[in-house]
């Protein structure tokens, strides 16, 4: 029986670029009784069908290729700030690194592509409801830290940090290691190493990964690494 609450006007559009799983994610939510608005293999196809069709929930492929579902997840926040994102991804390519690159790209839910179809449901419906849901490999530490930053009074302005600081912990929210920062900045490593140590304290986190939240949480980042071309712009199919 399809769930009440999964069922009441929700609408998907699905972007992943295996026939098979892309089959597989339609049916599961059509069986729920959710409308699949959209579903397609091809990136550009998907922002067309989100830009068309105006969708609860995007389902969106982190192993297409070029990294295109980095890509796509930037875009859609920038430009369909309503709709919620979700990220899929192959278990062999799941690591902590893409987990906080999706994150930051604007994902709301993070679920691994071997997920059972009921969490699948339950990820989809909390996170039309606004909540943030990475799926039990992401971590209680990681959750709670989410959770507590989600439900603090206000914005984060990190009014302790100098410009040269905040201008760190920027980059350090686009998942920029030492290296990448000290060449962004013209600095050495053990410059940036010594500014992300002061800045921990400062803005009341104890590592690097709650630094990235705190800051992704905070709207920080004000700009994305560029995305190259996805291809042709073929039409999305139905399920």
């Amino acid at each position: 029986m399809a769930s009440a609450v999964s069922a009441v006007d929700m609408r998907v559009v699905v972007i992943e670029s295996i026939p098979l799983i892309l089959g597989g994610l339609c049916s599961a939510l059509e069986d729920d009784g959710i409308t699949v608005a959209a579903a397609t293999h091809e990136p550009l196809a998907g922002m067309r069908a989100v830009r068309e069709e105006n969708p609860d929930v995007v389902i969106v492929d982190l192993d297409l290729p070029g990294r295109a579902g980095i890509g796509l997840l930037q875009r859609m926040r920038r430009r369909h700030p309503g709709a919620r994102l979700i990220a899929t991804v192959s278990p062999e390519h799941d690591d902590d690194s893409l987990l906080l690159t999706a994150l930051i790209a604007g994902a709301t839910g993070y679920l691994l592509k071997n997920t059972e179809t009921a969490d699948l449901l339950r990820t989809v419906r909390a996170v039309r409801r606004g909540y943030l849901t990475l799926g039990p490999r992401a971590g209680g530490e990681l959750s709670a830290l989410l959770v507590r930053l989600a439900e603090a009074d206000g914005t984060l302005p990190f009014p302790a940090l100098t410009n040269r600081e905040r201008e760190v912990l920027r980059l350090v929210s686009l998942g920029y290691g030492n290296r990448r920062i000290a060449q962004e900045l013209f600095i050495s490593e053990k410059t940036v190493r010594n500014y992300v140590s002061a800045i921990l304290p400062k803005i009341n986190v104890s590592s690097r990964l709650e630094a990235i939240v705190s800051a992704r949480l905070a709207s920080l980042e004000t700009a994305y690494p560029a995305t190259g071309s996805v291809g042709l712009d073929p039409q999305p199919q139905n399920c």
